[in-house]
């Protein structure tokens, strides 16, 4: 039965050293807490917040997973519905964590929030705010994208527009009357400007170099391929330089049974496209001249992706079709291209826009974590989630063992990984 500091405060033995504490209750720190409890390892979950906790609160109200219900292979609740294909709204998901967590009495602790953790002799030492915990081993599964980031540059807004996080919008009602500016061309933000702009609401979408994804080429989705051409597998030490671990996800979308986002498209539905935003004093905001770079970084984002489809498929003589007119939506016309205007600067009082969404991605800050060894991004250093430190583990971070380390699809072989490591350790001391 999942514990719930809402109902009982009490639950917590604050006097006992556990075995493992947990830190997070998401997709990471359940599947590590499924195989410890398969293997009757004492152990506890803590969250901050609720079990699953960003999908319920960090996501807008018709916010679906972008990946297919296939890729959901967590351990024991593997999908196996009906709709292999479809694409889960994110509150049926969470549903679906917390029936999981119960299917195993996955021992979970809601609303305790880690804010130190040190070690002292061979424990660890927690200092939370329900007073201090102990355990001989910590796993860490608070995920890399953890508090919204607010670029410098737009924070001089004047006090009369209001600026929201995009974790923070739920939908268009919520939002003042006027115009919305959005700042930021990835998953989110392509996703919110057009539910915005659906509304009715007038939308200007700031614009980065931020990839395209086709969500099927060839007869199938752009994750199968994905998985199929191994780029799912590919290890941190198989990228250009080690900040590209933190680059933004391609856009794409799966609403409404999945499609492909494309600026080219959100352009002539109405959505003004604007480019990166230089600075924002009070109510004028200055914008650099990069919109039409960053849609040509944009469309051959695509334009690679499939080529290395055909390249596969020729390879490997497997069988596809050959794309459709639908599979190329989003491809640009030199009708779209000549359309896109060269903004450099917007008075928002003069736009009516009384809204600015920053959809511009998401910090992280394992400064907490005091014995941790972070590397020159301020990143946990871990081999496959094994830090240097003894008894110290990382789960659910992006690109730790793979690049699917940090999705829904990775968790459960790095965690099928590490658990046997924890028990062997726990059975040494």
């Amino acid at each position: 039965m999942l514990c719930n500091l809402d109902q009982d405060y009490n639950t917590l033995v604050k006097n006992k050293i556990y075995d493992v504490i947990v830190v997070g209750a998401g997709q990471a720190g359940l599947s590590i807490s499924y195989f410890l409890s398969k293997s009757k390892i004492d152990h506890i979950v803590l969250d901050q917040g609720k079990l699953g906790n960003a999908w319920l609160h960090d996501r807008w109200d018709s916010f679906c997973l972008v990946t297919p219900n296939w890729s959901i292979t967590l351990p024991g609740a593997e999908y196996n519905g009906n709709e292999p294909d479809a694409f889960m709204l994110g509150k049926d998901f969470s549903i679906y964590l917390e029936k999981w967590a119960t299917s195993f009495n996955a021992p979970v602790e809601e609303h305790v929030r880690v804010d130190q953790i040190t070690k002292e002799g061979k424990n660890f030492l927690l200092e939370t705010n329900q007073g201090k915990l102990e355990g001989k081993q910590v796993v860490i599964a608070t995920a890399t994208y953890q508090r919204p980031r607010i670029p410098e540059e737009i924070k001089g807004l004047s006090q009369h527009i209001s600026l929201l996080p995009a974790s923070d919008y739920r939908n268009p009602s919520m939002l003042p009357s006027g115009a919305v500016l959005v700042i930021g061309s990835g998953q989110s933000g392509c996703q919110i400007a057009e539910e915005l702009n659906k509304s009715g609401r007038q939308v200007y979408l700031s614009i980065g170099k931020s990839g395209r994804l086709p969500r099927t080429y060839r007869g199938a989705d752009c994750i199968k391929w994905q998985k199929d051409m191994g780029l799912l597998d590919r290890t941190p030490d198989m990228l250009d330089n080690p900040a590209m671990r933190f680059r933004g996800d391609p856009h794409l979308s799966g609403a409404n049974g999945g499609r492909t986002l494309s600026l080219h498209q959100l352009s002539k539905d109405g959505i003004t496209l604007i480019g990166r935003i230089s600075s924002i004093e009070k109510n004028i905001v200055s914008l650099c001249d990069d919109c039409e770079s960053s849609l040509k970084a944009t469309d051959e984002y695509a334009h690679q992706f499939r080529l290395l489809v055909d390249q596969y498929i020729a390879k490997t003589n497997k069988l596809a079709p050959q794309p459709t007119q639908i599979e190329l939506i989003g491809e640009p016309t030199t009708e779209d291209i000549e359309a896109i205007q060269n903004i450099t600067e917007i008075d928002l009082d003069t736009k009516n826009i009384r809204t600015v969404i920053a959809a511009t991605g998401f910090n992280y800050d394992f400064s907490w974590i005091k014995p941790a060894t972070l590397d020159d991004f301020g990143y946990p250093v871990t081999k496959k989630g094994v830090s240097d430190v003894p008894g110290l583990y990382f789960m659910g971070l992006n690109w730790m063992v793979k690049r699917k380390s940090g999705i829904i699809f990775g968790v459960a072989e790095d965690a099928n990984y590490l658990a046997p490591i924890i028990s062997g350790n726990i059975e040494k001391t």
